[in-house]
């Protein structure tokens, strides 16, 4: 019996598809052993997506790319075959690489919210959360520069989050990161304001662990392992769907000496102010607000010069001299 010769370019392009989608693997797998368990009888015959139980979308995109023919289509089924079993099976032994993920090194959670005064019981859930093997996802609602602040921006810091704004983050531009990035993490602030026509990529993904993008007339679906860790100032105008999805923490505000404290060690550890300096902005804007990064932008503007410290909190806040003696 006299062996066909392989179409080298039919398999570098499917051996270059799964080196770019790995999670593709199986659906080419069972491509293969079906038509080999089944000799094609004519032109016409062929495998629909119940046979090898794989997406439409997923088959539209190996037709895009020559890697899967359509044989029949009508309003009521498509017939598929592979452009080559052979070729296509020749690709799959290359394609030795291990897809499944690699372990990693957990982060140290440990190290995590030691800026952050009190609520211990929500950084132990959150620390279970970052380390746990299946998503779980948080929602902390507080009002401007409460705790919640400070959570997230340290949950920023691991090396495979992504943090992102949710007043200015689209629908796809939402996908293209997830797709792009693909997070472990993802934080979003100011989830209460991202528009709710944008958000539903977002439940798709807590909902389905899935993110879907239709381009060029191909849906790509990308299977993801992320958690989502949000924040916003009140939930009245988060969708009821997306906020099921969440374990919801609330945050009262800072009380002046928490304030205080937190500041302090904020300005000293992250903006490089010494230690009496820290503390004098972090009591002279306790006068007047509990918002953490009021703090940090007195810091930055006063330049290490306490003079400066009084002069911008009295811009900032239009305090008089007289305002000033009496507090």
């Amino acid at each position: 019996m006299e062996v066909a010769a392989l179409n080298y370019a039919l398999v570098n392009t499917v051996y270059q598809h799964l080196q770019e989608y790995p999670h593709h693997r199986p659906f080419l797998e069972e491509m293969v052993a079906w038509e080999q368990a089944h000799p094609s009888k004519d032109q016409w015959d062929g495998w629909k997506w119940q046979h090898v139980h794989t997406p439409v979308g997923v088959i539209n995109h190996f037709v895009g790319q020559g890697i899967v023919d359509l044989r029949y289509d009508s309003n009521k089924s498509s017939y598929y075959r592979l452009k080559s079993v052979t070729d296509t099976a020749e690709a799959l032994s290359m394609d030795v690489i291990d897809v499944r993920p690699k372990a990693e090194t957990p982060p140290d959670v440990q190290s995590l919210f030691g800026l952050v005064v009190g609520h211990e019981r929500v950084k132990a859930l959150l620390r279970y959360a970052i380390l746990a093997e299946k998503p779980t996802h948080f929602l902390l609602v507080g009002q401007p520069g409460t705790a919640k602040t400070l959570l997230l921006s340290d949950i920023a810091r691991l090396p495979t989050a992504e943090m992102y704004v949710g007043s200015t983050t689209t629908k796809a531009g939402l996908v293209g990161l997830l797709l792009m990035v693909k997070p472990r993490y993802l934080v979003l602030d100011e989830l209460d304001k991202m528009q709710q026509a944008d958000m539903g990529p977002l439940l798709n993904l807590m909902e389905t662990g899935m993110v879907t993008r239709l381009q060029h007339r191909i849906q790509e679906r990308v299977t993801m392992d992320t958690r989502v860790f949000a924040g916003a100032n009140e939930i009245a105008k988060i969708p009821a769907p997306i906020l099921s999805r969440f374990a919801k923490m609330e945050f009262p505000p800072y009380t002046k000496e928490e304030f205080v404290q937190v500041a302090t060690a904020v300005l000293a550890q992250r903006e490089g102010q010494g230690p009496a300096m820290a503390e004098l902005i972090a009591r002279e804007v306790a006068k007047h607000s509990t918002d953490i990064r009021d703090a940090v932008r007195v810091a930055r503007l006063a330049r290490n010069d306490p003079r400066g410290v009084m002069e911008v909190v009295r811009c900032l806040w239009k305090v008089t001299p007289i305002e000033r003696g009496r507090r």
